[in-house]
């Protein structure tokens, strides 16, 4: 073989062992990316999740005489706030950031002859929790508590 084919030979090996190399980072890359973009959102805080708050009458138009529900005012600080209302027309809602891994809670106390209803809704669209009052005049609850993993809800 000549010396030239040899080069020739030695040019093609060592390309494609290159290409191999780059081919290999990507692909490493990739898979630290993806394991790593949520210790990334975990370390610079502010992880929470877009909840809606509902509360209903069943059978129609109704009042509470107070909702309650709990949410995050601050998605970097881990404190928490519940904000009481007090005589309210239902249906109501109101949206609300809760943090990865806390508590959602909402509670609608309906008039003495109102049977109330409550739900969380995910991103408006998903329902996460529901409740309804045991007899007119009790309170529905609805509480769930957050996924920790933040964009991962479990099914």
């Amino acid at each position: 073989m000549s010396s030239q084919a040899r080069r020739r030979s030695r040019g093609t090996l060592y390309l494609a062992l290159c290409g191999l190399v780059l081919a290999c980072l990507g692909f490493g890359a990739a898979l630290w990316a993806q394991d790593h973009t949520t210790w990334f959102k975990r370390l610079r805080g502010g992880n929470a999740w877009s909840l809606t708050y509902q509360g209903d009458a069943v059978g129609g138009q109704g009042s509470a005489l107070t909702i309650r529900y709990r949410f995050n005012p601050d998605s970097f600080k881990p404190a928490h706030r519940i904000e009481q209302l007090g005589r309210t027309h239902l249906p109501w809602s109101v949206h609300a950031l809760v943090n990865t891994g806390e508590v959602a809670r909402v509670e609608v106390e309906p008039e003495g002859h109102t049977v109330a209803t409550c739900r969380i809704l995910l991103d408006d669209v998903r329902v996460v929790a529901e409740g309804k009052s045991p007899a007119p005049g009790r309170p529905a609850v609805c509480d769930v508590t957050t996924s920790s993993t933040p964009e991962k809800w479990p099914r």
